[in-house]
């Protein structure tokens, strides 16, 4: 979803994990983490959409960034909403400074 709560890429996975790992990466900032603190992905695709396009989507975000973190794809039958085709949670672990 975006700031507003609009539901985006609509029937598009690829748009819709580009989307959850950006509002991911805006909520790690605001506690003071970043993408290479995380440690752990769930990923939970809609049944019948394509883990291959969902992991290409999350390559492009995470980049060439060393140390990838281990990643949990799930397929399910239902989401949250009907439009909803890939939710994703994670686990980041911040040094104390």
């Amino acid at each position: 979803m975006d700031a507003s709560g609009k539901i985006v890429g609509k029937g598009d996975l690829r748009a819709q994990t580009e989307k959850a790992l950006r509002n991911l990466e805006t909520a790690l900032e605001a506690g003071g983490a970043g993408l290479q603190h995380v440690v752990k992905w769930n990923v939970y695709i809609l049944h019948g959409q394509s883990a291959e396009v969902g992991y290409e989507a999350f390559q492009k975000v995470w980049g060439q960034r060393p140390n990838p973190p281990v990643i949990s794809g799930i397929f399910v039958p239902a989401l949250a909403h009907p439009d909803f085709l890939v939710e994703i949670d994670a686990i980041a672990v911040v040094p104390q400074q």
